[in-house]
């Protein structure tokens, strides 16, 4: 072989990836969104674990204020309560991380191909709005 086509020949062997402005602006973007996307799911957490600690902080100076009233629900409930928010916080803080790393794999894919995370939103919005449901039962008519 001649030396110019071996020359051509091993340049060839590596896959031509030509960069594009476009496309690395818009995966920039699309980072960018899935870093707002992992703040915004922080803050969420963060809210579930302060409420589910408050829960039971209020319950217990309720208790304290008013010892002569008959509670509707034990201390144990509302501890129950408290770490059920609690939990539901530390669970969708583990499936935004899970979110946000298959958002940032998929970017950094040279096909730039998207995965699909619905079934865990589908799972998050069933977790939140069920023990949404049952905080907002235990604070209007169980306290």
């Amino acid at each position: 072989m001649p030396p110019q086509k071996a020359a051509i020949a091993m340049t060839d062997s590596r896959p031509q990836n030509p960069i594009n402005t476009t496309n690395e602006l818009a995966k920039e973007r699309n980072r960018a969104a899935a870093e707002r996307t992992i703040n915004a799911w922080l803050g969420i957490c963060l809210s579930l674990i302060g409420f589910g600690v408050a829960f039971d902080q209020i319950f217990r100076s309720l208790r304290r204020r008013f010892p002569n009233l008959e509670p509707a629900i034990t201390k144990e409930t509302a501890t129950l309560i408290g770490m059920g928010f609690v939990g539901l916080g530390l669970v969708l803080l583990g499936i935004a991380l899970i979110q946000h790393r298959l958002a940032v794999n998929s970017i950094e894919r040279p096909d730039y191909l998207m995965l699909s995370v619905g079934a865990l939103n589908r799972v998050v919005v069933v977790g939140i709005v069920m023990l949404g449901l049952a905080g907002l039962v235990a604070t209007l008519f169980l306290i």
